[in-house]
């Protein structure tokens, strides 16, 4: 019997004990400070359109005020990343007076302003800053056609440049 057990334990296998090896792996994630601009959500490169409507004469003044995805700019940056959103005037005029253009080349002068009183022209020197907050940030335009003469009937429109840099 001895020669069996004895046997037995040569015939298992051998315990030995368990060994660990170590090491080390580097991980590294940069994060810059960025923003993205446009229409709601991803990178869109359209803040939609600031209609006017459609009148008559423009004999009185007409006002707009942009909304999201209607002409209201959307900005989202990082947290505490300053930000500038500036316009320039578009195809026809100047930043102190733009202009949409139609029929025969005749125009319907407008313009576009930072706040709801209508005194500060939205320009492309000093525009609008303000500070990210991580999320979506709404920034309304404040369009305005003044009274003016009649112009030829037909559709008038103007494509202007929005920047936003940080």
């Amino acid at each position: 019997m001895r020669c069996l057990i004895a046997s037995l334990l040569l015939m298992a296998p051998a315990v030995l004990p368990a060994v660990d090896k170590t090491a080390t792996i580097g991980l590294n994630v940069e994060v810059l400070p960025a923003c993205q601009a446009g229409s709601s959500g991803g990178s869109g490169a359209s803040f939609g359109t600031l209609d006017f409507g459609t009148h008559l004469r423009l004999d009185n003044l007409v006002t707009l005020v942009g909304q999201p995805d209607a002409g209201a700019l959307r900005v989202n940056c990082q947290q505490n990343i300053p930000y500038r959103v500036l316009i320039n005037a578009g195809y026809s005029g100047t930043t102190s007076n733009r202009q949409m253009v139609g029929p025969g080349s005749a125009v319907v002068s407008y313009n576009l302003y930072t706040g709801a009183d209508y005194a500060t022209v939205w320009d492309n020197s000093t525009g609008v800053s303000a500070t990210g907050n991580g999320q979506d940030q709404w920034l309304a335009i404040y369009a305005r056609v003044p009274a003016q003469n009649a112009p030829p009937p037909g559709s008038y429109s103007d494509t202007l440049t929005v920047t936003v840099s940080w």
